[in-house]
């Protein structure tokens, strides 16, 4: 039966790597053979998505593993019969899928989702929009790709992994080798779903490789793409609180010092290395515990912004708020939806275009939580991750620790040209909070190695600053400096203001003499970076809409969120809202601010941010 059974799986990996690899080559066709690239690199989103085909058919072919378990111990009667209604079932829903996707790239610039799929509700409407496309051509290949691989699948059905005429004895040896060989196969069958051992389980982002969108769509396995969209809720606004009208009114005010320009960079096209710090928190910056005197060193000789708050608890929503400057949303990621994410404002995109050459350098998993597709899109030049580390470098449970990803950055600058936008993230200070020193603060209680952590964090960050400045680049290089998110330090709650409050700070030899040793005093969120600096080195900073330029003179507030809430700081009042329970607690109750107003601004805040992300299509 094992060797039935292989023989028969076999034919069928080789029936679906077939279907996807002609998927792929339709689309290349269709959509990519316009791109002056060579034959081999058009091609190469075929080999760059394999393993996300691999995972997509243990997906397709989840019930004739679970038919084929089940005859481990008694024989499946017309087993023929069932899998050949499989296969008349599921064929032509998915040939119908790839060749819908080729023509809806090609006019729409994303692949087929479950929002593409909604408009078949109207018929009439999106039988007038078709009209302008090849439909004969459609058509025609629809009719022979289904009629293929029907035909191909008839040959599979007759096939059988039952011996013939075998009598279940269900005895205790038969029983212990059908179990054992079934034990076996699930743990491959499910490792193969899950991509492998890696960290995060398989996802678009293990097919995005390229520059180009349309190479790294090629390489996105059509049907694992539709049907992720279908795990994913459809969104509905559920914080519809005013009109449009209204919430212009309560987030746009007239600026009175909107035309006055502040500089606190002299050069006009310095190198920026942009540092984002695993979950710092400001509280544990002056603390009577002197955990971070390097850090501590470096502030004093920089301008340091004392209000700065995260818009979430997760280094996704961080890095999308950093880069992007978007807010982030309950309960959504938006770089799990990587259609979304891809219409997004782009800091690396804009620091690109301006000549800046432009690197992402982090020491673990950058397909972890889809952030890879998400990188990709927003143009960094290169993305160093966890793949271009020795081995015996990944010693922590996350990667490559923060002193060999510092190390790692000064090689790398050493080779890039200038002038050059790279961030470096860094991830030792994340749970578990394994760190390669020697323990200062005793406890293995989370608060305890939390700080550790932070220690380690800082005596990283103090020898790559010390090595950084006998490089040629150091004097026309700005250094920024920010948390993805904060964390829970002492009594703090999940929903408290001090637990998303982080650090931000610029230090470097172009920072204007008048600014080195400054504190700023605004409220302000990590979502506002782009914005801020965009303006100081006179570039483009129009379309990152819920960025906001910390040194115009507003009336200034910061907003996170968590499950089902958010959270808003004012300069004399901050709210948290839980949206179940529609429950308001201030932390002021003496403020003569206007906590109504504050509430509405925070509620139309959510509301035209949410609003965006939904008609991000």
């Amino acid at each position: 039966m094992i060797m039935q059974s292989i023989k028969y799986y076999s034919h069928l990996l080789l029936f679906w790597l077939t279907f996807f690899t002609l998927d792929r080559i339709l689309f290349i066709l269709y959509n990519v053979n316009e791109l002056e690239i060579s034959i081999f690199k058009k091609i190469e989103p075929i080999f760059q998505g394999f393993r996300l085909d691999l995972a997509t058919v243990c997906y397709l072919t989840l019930p004739i593993f679970i038919l084929w378990l089940i005859s481990l111990y008694i024989p499946v009667k017309k087993t023929q019969k069932l899998i050949n209604i499989y296969f008349i079932l599921i064929i032509p829903v998915l040939v119908f899928g790839i060749i819908l996707n080729l023509e809806i790239y090609n006019q729409w610039g994303h692949q087929v989702d479950r929002d593409t799929i909604s408009y078949l509700k109207y018929p009439k409407e999106a039988w007038a929009s078709s009209l302008n496309s090849p439909l004969l051509l459609l058509i025609s290949l629809f009719i022979a790709v289904t009629y293929f691989f029907l035909k191909w699948s008839k040959y599979i059905s007759e096939l059988n992994w039952q011996l013939k005429g075998k009598i279940s004895r269900f005895n205790i040896k038969d029983i212990s080798i059908s179990t054992l060989k079934g034990l076996v196969a699930f743990i491959i069958y499910g490792l193969c779903m899950r991509g492998g051992i890696q960290l995060a389980p398989i996802n678009q982002s293990f097919a995005y490789y390229s520059k180009e969108p349309v190479l790294n769509a090629t390489a996105v396995n059509t049907v694992y793409n539709y049907f992720y969209g279908y795990t994913q809720k459809e969104h509905i606004n559920p914080y519809k609180y005013f009109t449009e009208k209204e919430v212009d009114s309560l987030l746009y005010k007239e600026d009175s010092e909107k035309n006055k320009k502040i500089n606190i960079i002299s050069n006009k096209k310095p190198n920026i290395i942009l540092i984002i710090m695993e979950g710092l928190v400001a509280e544990v910056l002056f603390g009577e515990e002197k955990l971070t005197p390097n850090m501590n060193r470096i502030i004093e000789k920089s301008l340091y912004f004392e209000n700065i708050y995260a818009t979430s608890t997760r280094t996704d929503r961080g890095l999308v708020s950093i880069l992007s400057g978007y807010p982030s949303l309950p309960n959504i990621s938006v770089v799990k939806e990587p259609d979304k994410a891809a219409r997004l404002s782009f800091l690396p995109k804009e620091f690109k275009s301006n000549g800046y050459s432009t690197r992402f350098i982090y020491g673990g998993e950058s397909e972890f939580a889809n952030i890879k597709s998400y990188l990709l899109n927003s143009k960094f030049d290169k993305i160093i991750d966890k793949n271009n580390f020795q081995k015996n470098d990944m010693n922590s449970k996350w990667g490559a620790h923060d002193h060999v990803v510092f190390n790692k950055s000064i090689e790398q600058l050493k080779n890039t040209k200038e002038p050059f936008f790279t961030t470096i993230l860094t991830l030792s200070s994340h749970e578990p909070f394994e760190v390669p020193m020697e323990t200062i603060i005793k406890g293995e209680d989370r608060q305890s190695l939390y700080k550790n952590s932070i220690m380690y964090l800082d005596r990283s960050v103090g020898d790559f600053m010390d090595k950084v400045s006998t490089e040629k680049y150091y004097d026309n290089t700005v250094f920024i400096f920010i948390s993805d998110h904060g964390f829970r330090v002492g009594d703090a709650s999940n929903r408290e203001k001090k637990r998303y409050h982080i650090p931000f700070f610029i230090y470097g030899v172009p920072l204007n003499n008048k600014w080195v040793g400054k504190k700023i005093a605004k409220i302000g969120s990590q979502s506002d970076l782009p914005k801020t600096i965009l303006n100081q080195l006179n570039l483009n900073s129009d379309t990152f809409d819920f960025s906001n330029d910390i040194f115009i003179n507003r009336s200034s507030f910061a907003q996170y969120t968590f499950s089902h809430g958010f959270g808003v700081v004012s300069d004399n009042q901050s709210l948290i809202f839980d949206y179940d329970t529609k429950g308001v607690k201030y932390s002021n109750k003496n403020s003569d601010i206007n906590n109504d107003l504050l509430f509405n601004v925070g509620k139309a805040y959510l509301q035209k941010a949410y609003q965006d992300f939904i008609d991000k299509k």
